[in-house]
């Protein structure tokens, strides 16, 4: 009778254990949702917490991981806290190599940094895994612009303005090389194209306000340059540092 006994409250015991287990998932899945609510925030203190909670638990797969990864990235690129973001992404790519996203941020971020000619390998990268990658050649373009190689900036604009051919920024950036090259009909097309696409869009204004000043147009440069001026303040500054000045 006795070891009848022990027999029935071991088995006890151990149903009651398991069951608490079995109780325990329900709350344990709610509560990684809740953390992959966070990790999607678009707060970014809410989202760097939100995945910080996830890696440190890391109990999902490798894939799921680099995604946490990434969206804490974005946060801190967000708040310009480039260093931390770009750790995050070389973590990422290491955990999912095939992370298109991951390789293109971090290529933005190594941008934002300065680090241009480190961020030509990541858009190449991304061009590679994705040849219709618009934003990577754009991006890739800029890189090069910045390092003054504006053979390959200008190769690389016209291959991304042909696969999305409404973008008014790829038109400006565009033009401001052709200016540069002293090529000014093909610079003021390209203004002119990227005000189809934004009118109040202040760089391409105060382009084609500078090269109408240089054709002799008095007239439609001052009108340009006025709302250039109106809708960004600065934007001489910005542009003289991009090579486009007033005479």
């Amino acid at each position: 009778m006795r070891g009848w006994l022990l027999a029935c409250c071991a088995l006890f015991t151990f149903t009651a254990a398991a069951g608490g287990a079995a109780q325990d998932l329900p709350s344990q899945t709610a509560a990684r949702d809740e953390q992959w609510k966070r990790c999607r925030s678009a707060d970014e203190d809410i989202r760097i917490a939100g995945c910080a909670a996830l890696i440190q638990t890391a109990a999902g797969t490798p894939s799921d991981e680099a995604v946490a990864h990434h969206n804490r990235a974005t946060a801190y690129r967000n708040k310009r806290e480039y260093e931390l973001a770009l750790r995050d992404l070389d973590e990422a790519i290491a955990l999912d190599p095939k992370f298109v996203d991951a390789v293109g941020d971090r290529g933005i971020t190594l941008t934002a940094l300065g680090r241009f000619a480190d961020a030509i390998p990541d858009f190449t990268r991304v061009i590679a895994l994705d040849p219709n990658s618009a934003y990577a050649l754009y991006d890739r373009g800029l890189a090069y612009e910045l390092m003054g190689l504006d053979d390959l900036a200008l190769n690389d604009f016209s291959a991304a303005i042909a696969l999305e051919p409404r973008d008014a920024h790829r038109f400006e950036r565009r033009g401001t090389v052709y200016f540069r090259r002293h090529e000014l009909d093909k610079a003021l097309a390209d203004y002119e194209k990227a005000l189809e696409f934004d009118p109040q869009y202040a760089p391409a204004l105060y382009g084609r306000g500078v090269v109408n000043a240089i054709k002799g147009d008095l007239a439609a440069s001052g009108a340009d340059l006025a709302q250039a001026h109106h809708f960004q303040p600065d934007i001489a500054d910005v542009m003289r540092r991009a090579g486009v000045r007033e005479k």
